[in-house]
């Protein structure tokens, strides 16, 4: 029985050997094997903790903020241009965009009753100085015993004044003419028009025919206006030359009578009132001619025409202004700038301009003006910016924006901004020292929006980290994957 058992145990044993030896060299080879692999994935762990970041070396520079505002050019000067006549335009000499000098003719009024006045007020000059010339020699020879040759002399001079009467005379039958003419034209124009009227209350005409038929109406009235106006100086014209034959036939009677002194006297009497009536006249035609230099209208300073609202042929209302005229070598920019920044400002400060509609670069500028007082409505304070504009780029009404300097350091550190973080409220940089991010509290400046100052915790000559910094903390192994830009 014994041997049966140790046979059967002897049977048995070379396989399960087989199979211990088997399953040992498995073990054996699988933990081999697994410490292979456990040290690979080690070392691939160790370089993926590596975070990748870009560093600049911290430096020195400038830095300021700004504010901006919006506001339009202006013109520095505009002149309207106004006619000191009524009447019909005769002769418009400029366009809308030319360029004038000082002096020169814009345009020009009818002149023709101007120079028909004139032409009377010196004929009556030339009567009124043979007047005078009379009673001068009246005054001579009053006293003398050419008693005949005196009244010969007064008798020419009343001849005379009398020929300036009748002329006078038909001066005023004349213009009376022309009033009557003018008052049937304005009463047709003015029935006219309340025909018109009724036509377009009922839809008949257009309101552009209506508009015909008023300024018809207006033109008429205007005409009737300027006709009895020289009816009333062809008055005057008249009442002088009465004088004149009154005086004249007074100095006859003076010399007729020849009475002694009291002919002396009156010969006085009768030259004075000669001179006073040839002075008046000479008054009234300096003034006539001023009314017919006042018929050129001229340019009052140099610049370019920027309206113009008056053609050939048209009638010029009172207090209308048909030409503008603005001078553009220098231009204004006023805008309106807020508390914060006003006591900032001062005259003569230069000040960047940016007017895209004109350039892509900025204009340089020089405060003229500085409002004390803020607008009630808008509580801003007005600023007037001077621009020369020497090439004319720059017209009125372009869009304009105005730079102002809230804050400046200059020589200082300055760095991105998006380098710095904030952690529970404190500023901090991470530096690349040795390998390492290394975290750094900063106390921070001025803020432009791309850049900040930084006035302590980090020197000139630090190498920041610029990109990547939000991925690392104290102590975080790096690779520097860029090296040596600028951190400003």
């Amino acid at each position: 029985m014994k041997k049966t058992v140790n046979h059967r145990m002897s049977k048995l044993s070379i396989p399960a050997l087989l199979l211990a030896v088997s399953l040992l060299f498995s073990l054996t080879a699988c933990g081999l094997f697994g410490n292979v692999a456990a040290t690979e994935t080690a070392s691939n762990d160790t370089a993926e903790r590596l975070i990748a970041v870009n560093t600049a070396p911290v430096q020195t520079s400038d830095i300021k903020t700004e504010l901006s505002f919006t506001g339009q050019v202006r013109a520095q000067t505009q002149i309207a241009v106004m006619s000191r006549l009524q009447g019909t335009v005769d002769e418009v000499m400029v366009n809308v965009g030319d360029f004038v000098n000082e002096g020169d003719v814009l345009f020009t009024m009818d002149q023709a009753d101007l120079q028909t006045n004139i032409r009377a007020l010196t004929a009556q000059l030339a009567t009124a100085e043979a007047g005078v010339n009379a009673a001068r020699t009246g005054v001579a020879l009053a006293g003398g015993s050419a008693i005949q040759g005196q009244i010969l002399q007064a008798e020419a001079a009343m001849l005379q004044a009398q020929a300036g009467m009748e002329q006078a005379e038909l001066g005023v039958q004349q213009r009376t003419l022309a009033v009557r003419q003018a008052e049937v034209a304005y009463n047709d124009a003015s029935s006219n028009l309340e025909n018109m009227r009724v036509l377009l209350e009922y839809g008949d005409i257009s309101q552009v025919q209506f508009d015909q038929a008023q300024s018809a109406a207006t033109n008429a009235r205007i005409m009737l206006e300027q006709a009895q106006s020289a009816y009333e100086m062809a008055l005057v014209s008249l009442e002088q030359a009465t004088n004149g034959v009154e005086q004249a036939t007074s100095s006859h009677t003076i010399i007729s009578q020849n009475v002694g002194a009291e002919s002396q006297r009156r010969a006085q009497d009768g030259l004075a009132q000669a001179q006073a009536q040839r002075d008046s006249l000479i008054v009234n035609l300096e003034a006539a001619q001023e009314r017919l230099n006042d018929a050129t209208i001229t340019a009052p300073i140099s610049g370019v025409i920027s309206s113009r609202s008056v053609e050939p042929r048209a009638m010029m209302l009172p207090n209308a202004a048909p030409i503008t005229i603005v001078s553009i070598d220098t231009v204004l920019v006023h805008v309106n700038v807020t508390e914060t920044i006003v006591n900032r400002i001062s005259n003569g400060q230069s000040i960047a301009v940016a007017i895209s509609a004109a350039s892509g670069t900025p204009f340089a500028g020089e405060v003229v003006t500085v409002s004390p007082v803020a607008d009630q409505m808008t509580q801003s304070f007005s600023v007037e910016i001077s621009i020369e504009n020497s090439e004319g780029l720059l017209r009125p009404g372009m869009f304009a924006e105005a730079f102002f300097v809230r804050d400046e350091a200059a020589d200082v550190i300055v760095i991105p901004r998006s380098a710095v973080l904030l952690e529970d409220g404190v500023s901090i940089v991470y530096l690349a020292i040795d390998g390492y991010a290394v975290r750094h509290e900063v106390t921070t400046g001025i803020d432009s929006g791309m850049q900040i100052e930084i006035l302590n915790g980090i020197e000139a000559g630090d190498n920041l980290i610029v990109t990547g910094q939000t991925f690392v903390r104290d102590g975080s192994p790096i690779h520097i994957v860029e090296s040596g830009g600028e951190t400003n």
